[in-house]
C-alpha cells in the first residue's frame, strides 16, 4: 500500500469500486494511525513497533512519534495480509492495465514504467500532423 501522498501508478486504470476500496483503505489507515498517536506514548510505540519487525538499522529512536506509529500500522497491514494469505484466502490478485489499442505513430512503452504517446496523439493529433514535432 503506498503511502499518503505517493502518486499509485495504476490508479488511472481502476474502476470505481476498486477506486473506492482503495480509498477506505486510505482512511482506514490513516484512523489507525491517529489512533495508535493519541492513545500511545513514543515509547510504547516504538517497542510496538519492534514487536512488529523493525530493525534498528536506520535509528527509529530519533523518529517522530507519528513516524514511528506510521511504522506500526505498515507492520500490522503486513502481518494481516499475511494471516489472511496463510488462512487460505487468496491474496488479492495484481490489477493488470487495460489492454490498449496504440495509435499508428504512437511510440510505446520500451521500458517498464515507459509511456506511451496516445494521449498526446489523442489531445493534439499524430506527429506528421502537427508543426511543432
Amino acid at each position: 500500500m503506498p503511502k499518503q501522498g505517493q502518486h499509485v501508478p495504476h490508479a488511472d486504470t481502476l474502476t470505481d469500486e476498486e477506486r473506492e476500496a482503495e480509498a477506505a483503505r486510505g482512511r482506514a489507515r490513516m484512523q489507525r494511525l491517529a489512533a495508535l498517536t493519541r492513545k500511545h506514548t513514543k515509547a510504547e510505540l516504538l517497542r510496538m513497533a519492534y514487536a512488529g519487525g523493525l530493525v534498528n538499522h536506520n535509528s527509529p529512536e530519533k523518529w517522530r512519534k507519528d513516524e514511528i506509529a506510521s511504522a506500526v500500522v505498515d507492520n500490522e497491514l503486513r502481518l494481516r495480509a499475511a494471516a489472511r494469505s496463510e488462512a487460505g484466502q487468496p491474496p488479492a490478485p495484481p490489477k493488470q492495465p487495460p489492454v490498449r489499442h496504440h495509435h499508428d505513430e504512437c511510440d510505446t512503452a520500451l521500458y517498464e514504467g515507459g509511456t506511451c504517446t496516445c494521449d498526446l496523439i489523442e489531445q493534439y493529433g499524430p506527429p506528421s500532423d502537427r508543426d511543432d514535432y
